[in-house]
């Protein structure tokens, strides 16, 4: 059979293809060898570390599990973490004993990130974006840091994922300030206050009454989400011991207290200061409860720190029965000048107030568009107004410091409904503290958010161990509400309401209405069922419905920048 060979033509697109190929195939692996050498080159190794093996114990109950001198023991609503050790040892244990509630909270978080970042370009653009900035971020941490955070990572493996090793994604978790910044939205709010008055008819120079210490900390993982209570008591070598407040595989502080009474607690801001090379803040508050003897000494070391980003510190000094605010930010350190130091009151929310930052775009979108400024208008008519007469003999000082944190009303006590994001307690808290820094005494709610039993913990003795174990103090018992009928309607309304969306996102959206106007009836006040109900009605062509509820949504939910942004457009479409 005869057999014909191209012509030119034909050779000419022959060579073209294959041109085209093997160009298609060079730059294949050259992306591959730069991607490789990009993940290489952003990737966070940790120092090498040897811990002390030791072997978990579990007692027969079930509820306390003992790693070497350490131990984790579950008591109701909350778990009590013992570290104790060089950074190795403590690193290890909170490996072998947290990686249980580490991956609870994980979970959580790297759904909300999911739920953020949904498309996948977007997902993978912001983690090379993030893996970029954080190159040899850890270089920052102290030595000891850096040998805990490398022994919690070798005793918990399971936290690697997405390309990261554990190490470096538990560093990232250290650093959760900073992150929280990228998302847009403010899923980090925070109230406090510190208060120590001085005695009736003492006048200016009389003395003062024991400094109450006051905190709520909200993270926003979603309205069904609590993340397990974790009370920390840590004995590190060398160093003071202290308590601290939190969730596991955290290596920081964010509510503690040392055992020379030094109170901190901080409440993100944001400022428009570049990243900066510097520690993450919590480890920075750790430095300060580890080293600080006196008020002086915690704001010399603040003052001093290089930092990454912004906050807002409450520093307290039980035995001077004094406190101060310092606002934080990576710009000039001359600028971290204590503000309230000598006043008997002070209290903080989420923006910074000082001169420095009046300007600040950053931190004036957050006083003005979030739940910020109002929430630092209440606690202030609060901190105004007398302590209870009858608290059934607690501590007088103390109960006042419970019942603002458990305030649900507005400006004015206007009533906000239950869940409301502007609410001191918007239901969703993640904990809520009280220490009387004086008598070494530190109350923290069980939950659910700030309703729950005000557990008493005996701080003078948990943290030196000495002498016998005394009679048990008095805890502040549940919020009325917690029992209540309003609050069973209020849960049944979240749980309608997940329904109802998983309705619309069926394409059932008659269905969905009815379980939203079940929700409405029982909880008229929470922010995302007015977002669902608008969804629902434009969906059916009430626009006049929908725009209300959008109106309402924007009114309910301060902070949800990304989400109010899309209302506000919807708004538009439908002709506001």
């Amino acid at each position: 059979m005869a057999r014909f060979a191209p012509g030119p033509e034909g050779r000419s697109l022959l060579s073209v293809f294959r041109a085209v190929l093997a160009l298609v195939l060079t730059l294949t692996v050259l992306t591959a060898i730069l991607y490789t050498g990009y993940l290489t080159y952003t990737d966070l190794s940790p120092a090498d570390v040897r811990a002390p093996e030791a072997t978990p114990e579990v007692d027969r109950s079930g509820r306390r599990v003992t790693y070497g001198r350490s131990s984790l023991t579950r008591e109701r609503q909350l778990w009590l973490l013992h570290l104790e050790g060089s950074p190795e040892e403590i690193g290890d244990a909170h490996g072998n004993l947290g990686s249980r509630l580490f991956a609870n909270l994980d979970e959580h978080v790297s759904e909300r990130l999911g739920q953020r970042y949904g498309a996948w370009l977007e997902s993978w653009g912001a983690t090379m974006v993030m893996r970029w900035d954080f190159r040899d971020a850890d270089d920052a941490l102290p030595d000891a840091a850096r040998r805990e955070l490398a022994a919690l990572a070798q005793a918990m493996p399971e936290a690697a994922g997405g390309r990261l090793g554990s190490y470096h994604r538990l560093f990232l978790h250290q650093n959760f300030v900073e992150l929280s910044r990228r998302l847009d939205d403010v899923v980090l709010e925070g109230s406090m206050f510190a208060s120590s008055p001085r005695a009736k008819g003492g006048g200016a120079g009389g003395e003062r009454g024991n400094l109450i210490v006051g905190r709520n900390f909200f993270i926003d993982l979603g309205p069904e989400v609590e993340p397990d209570r974790l009370v920390t008591f840590c004995y590190p070598d060398g160093k003071y011991p202290f308590v601290s407040v939190g969730w596991a595989g955290l290596l920081g502080v964010v509510t503690g207290v040392n055992a020379r009474g030094i109170v901190v607690a901080l409440n993100p801001t944001r400022t428009d200061d570049p990243l900066e090379t510097g520690a993450p803040l919590p480890l920075v508050l750790r430095q300060v409860l580890e080293e600080a003897d006196t008020l002086e000494q915690a704001l010399e070391i603040l003052q001093a720190a290089d930092l990454r980003t912004s906050g807002a510190v409450l520093v307290g000094d039980g035995r001077q029965r004094k406190s101060a605010i310092v606002e934080l930010a990576p710009r000039d350190k001359d600028e971290r000048k204590p503000r309230g130091d000598d006043a008997p009151t002070i209290w903080a929310t989420n923006h910074l107030l000082r001169e420095p930052f009046e300007r600040d775009a950053q931190n004036d979108r957050i006083r003005r568009y979030t739940s910020s400024g109002y929430r630092y208008e209440r606690l202030g008519e609060l901190l105004a107004e007398a302590a209870p007469v009858d608290t059934s003999g607690l501590d007088p000082g103390a109960a006042r410091a419970v019942a603002i944190l458990r305030d649900r009303r507005g400006v004015g006590g206007e009533e906000l409904g239950l869940g409301n994001r502007n609410a001191i307690d918007n239901l969703h808290l993640t904990h809520s503290v009280v220490v009387d820094a004086t008598a070494m005494v530190m109350w923290v709610a069980e939950g659910p958010s700030a309703l729950g039993r005000f557990r008493a913990i005996d701080l003078r003795h948990a943290l030196t161990r000495e002498g016998a174990r005394p009679a048990p103090l008095d805890d502040f018992p549940a919020d009325r509400l917690l029992h209540s009928e309003e609050y069973g309607d209020y849960k049944v309304a979240l749980a309608a309401i997940e329904h109802a969306r998983l309705l619309l996102a069926a394409g059932l959206p008659r269905k969905a209405l009815v379980d939203a106007k079940v929700a409405l009836a029982l909880a008229p006040d929470v922010g995302d069922l007015h977002r669902l109900l608008g969804d629902i009605e434009r969906e059916l062509g009430d626009l006049a419905a929908a725009r209300t509820h959008y109106e309402r949504y924007l009114e309910l939910v301060p902070g949800r920048l990304r989400d109010q942004e899309r209302v506000r457009g919807l708004l538009e479409e439908l002709g506001q």
